[in-house]
């Protein structure tokens, strides 16, 4: 299976995952939350996507260049800035689930297209995407449509997709 359409069907997946646990997922999260779980359970997401990064950077000798590093370094300082001091634990989240999804829809796109054609289709696929998650919120009762989450969708996708193609970039 080639790296194009695993991603695909990784994309497929996630995205299926995230509008169909759009009706629950409050409930889920409110739970959570009155049992203390909840900020545990997003600073691990963090802890386990920063995992991810480093596992990657190991296994990858060209993301080893001192550029590479600096780059991660400085991403994941400014994801610090950005995140720590938002108040809502599911709205940081928003930081892994569409950061992951802005790269899926990079890799999703051909190979023979150029970084810059891959990379601008990918960030307007992904504001499409997140724009879409809050648009079937609106749909439900028990949630709203909310602009400012639009915002974080796109602003998470922006950054991630953003390091991943200059990561891949200083990489060649």
């Amino acid at each position: 299976m080639t790296t194009t359409k695993a991603a695909r069907i990784a994309l497929g997946a996630l995205l299926l995952t995230i509008y169909s646990t759009l009706w629950v997922i409050r409930e889920i999260t409110n739970a959570m939350r009155q049992r203390g779980m909840l900020i545990p359970a997003v600073g691990a997401a963090f802890a386990l996507a920063a995992l991810v990064v480093i596992a990657l950077l190991i296994r990858n000798p060209a993301l080893r260049k001192p550029k590479t590093l600096l780059l991660v370094a400085a991403a994941g300082a400014i994801y610090a800035l950005v995140v720590w001091p938002m108040e809502s634990p599911e709205e940081k989240l928003h930081f892994i689930e569409y950061g992951i999804v802005g790269v899926l829809w990079f890799l999703s796109l051909p190979d023979a297209w150029s970084t810059p054609k891959r990379y601008v289709t990918a960030a307007l696929a992904t504001v499409a995407s997140g724009w879409l998650d809050e648009g079937i919120q609106a749909l439900i009762p028990t949630r709203y449509y909310d602009l400012r989450d639009v915002g974080f969708n796109a602003l998470a996708g922006l950054m991630a997709l953003t390091v991943f193609t200059v990561a891949r970039a200083l990489a060649k």
